[in-house]
Formats: C-alpha cells, sequence, structure tokens
C-alpha cells in the first residue's frame, strides 16, 4: 500500500545526517530543516554558509510527494493548527536529546524555515539565533517580545514565487519589530532556492555572530 501526503514516517526516532570535523569538538552547532517535498540530505548545500560549524540536518516526520514535511499545510504559508501543535514538540524534543555543550542554531528553508520559527518562539532559550531562508510564520501567533534579543537572519528571494509576498512581508515586519529580535535581513536576486551567492552572504553573516 502507498504512503499517503501527511502520513507519519518517523516519530520517536528522527532521520538526520551530521556534517561534523572531530577536529573542532566546541564548534558551533546548526540544526538545519529543509524545505517540503526534500529531505535531510538538502543540508549538503547549506554547508559553505556555516564554515567550521557541525551541522546536523534532519528529516521532516510526514511524508510528502517524494520527500518529506514538518506539518500539514492549510494553505501555502499556513499551518494546520493541530498538525503544527502535534509536530513541534516532537521535533523540538529530537533537537533537544542531541545537543552538545552549546545551544544549538537553527535554520531552515521554506517548510523547514517555518518549523524553525515555530521552535524559536516556543523556546527561545533553546536556541543560539535563527537563519530563515525562503519561508515564513506559519500561524498568526505573533507574540510580543517573542524573540527577545534572538541573533535572526531573514533572507527572503526577489523573485520567489512560492511564499505569498503578504507572508514574507509580515514575517519581516514582526522580526524587526514587536519580536525583539537583533534581525538583519538579506534580499537576494533569486527565486525559492539558496543560491551560493546567498550561502556567502550567510557566511559572513555568521561570522559576525560569533564572539571572537
Amino acid at each position: 500500500m502507498p504512503e499517503l501526503e501527511g502520513m507519519q514516517v518517523n516519530e520517536d526516532s528522527p532521520i538526520l545526517l551530521r556534517f561534523d570535523d572531530p577536529s573542532q569538538p566546541s564548534a558551533p552547532e546548526i540544526v538545519f530543516l529543509h524545505g517540503r517535498g526534500s529531505s535531510e540530505r538538502e543540508g549538503a548545500i547549506l554547508l559553505p554558509a556555516f564554515p567550521g560549524a557541525a551541522l546536523r540536518a534532519y528529516r521532516g516526520p510526514l511524508r510528502e510527494g517524494g520527500g518529506f514535511a514538518w506539518f500539514v499545510n492549510a494553505g501555502i504559508g499556513n499551518a494546520k493548527t493541530e498538525s503544527l501543535a502535534k509536530e513541534a514538540p516532537r521535533v523540538a524534543r529530537w533537537i533537544a536529546a542531541d545537543n552538545g555543550s552549546h545551544a544549538p542554531w537553527l535554520c531552515g528553508f521554506s517548510n523547514g524555515a517555518a518549523m524553525a520559527a515555530s521552535l524559536a518562539l516556543a523556546d527561545p532559550k533553546a536556541y543560539a539565533g535563527l537563519v530563515m531562508i525562503g519561508g515564513c510564520f506559519p500561524s498568526e501567533d505573533l507574540p510580543a517580545d517573542g524573540l527577545h534579543q534572538m541573533p535572526v537572519l531573514f533572507c527572503a528571494g526577489q523573485f520567489d514565487a512560492v511564499i505569498p509576498s503578504l507572508k514574507s512581508q509580515q514575517a519581516l515586519g514582526y522580526l524587526t519589530g514587536r519580536s525583539g529580535a537583533k534581525t538583519d535581513y538579506i534580499r537576494y536576486a533569486d527565486g525559492h532556492s539558496m543560491p551560493p551567492g546567498l550561502l556567502v552572504q550567510i557566511a559572513a553573516w555568521f561570522k559576525d555572530q560569533i564572539p571572537k
């Protein structure tokens, strides 16, 4: 019997890929969450964005097309409330169970960016920072000072035809306003993607966030 979209495929045992450097045990930790319909292998694309860091990329818990997703959509840019409420705590437990001596940074693309943002809002003290690429917040519940002093980088493609412009503008407005985050913004000349030039810009930003 074929698996259906939105069907649970991994519950208590996460599937992930590690991109660690054993020679740098104190390296910053990056948690990457892939886009809808993709998989943990997408994490390899992000390596140039976080040189010297230990990156681990997780597989979303739900089947989506030929890949996986983090929650069921109610529409593009909006999660089904019950799905997000079920999956976000599960993913948070996966991450917390594998953390080292440092709070990890969250990074996500598209659907993964939405999940990363939800995790950061739910428990901001558990994470060192947030990088959102081609994504938005999956709900309207955006509390004042919800990301107090958290370093955040919001990246949006100039020609992104997937994320509704209103959702992208809402996210940027919140992040640079009442979220309380220390937000930087990159608007890159591409679509719903992670082009090499963007990764160079993220790497420069990330280098500035790490204590010398």
